[in-house]
């Protein structure tokens, strides 16, 4: 019972910043996304940009793929399908 309050409470922290909140949402939106590209959209330092991408990987949200040398964020759910159709 009690690693299963843990696991609702770390997610919870991953919905708890607005700006965390904000990245899941322009993931989800566009797909697949660059830090980059997210730097730009968010207005986020780098490092601040990196510690909200750690969180929302740690939570199983986002997961972080390397394709061609890049480094791109997708929603844990469609990162498959995504590189599928990109193919």
């Amino acid at each position: 019972m009690y690693a299963v309050h843990m696991a609702r409470a770390k997610t919870a922290k991953a919905y708890s910043d607005p700006k965390r909140v904000q990245l899941l949402k322009i993931i989800e939106d566009k797909g697949l996304v660059t830090h980059g590209q997210l730097a730009k959209l968010t207005g986020l330092s780098w490092g601040r940009l990196q510690w909200h991408l750690y969180v929302l990987e740690r939570e199983g949200l986002i997961k972080r793929v390397v394709k061609d040398g890049l480094v791109y964020y997708a929603p844990a759910h469609l990162t498959i399908e995504l590189f599928s159709a990109q193919e």
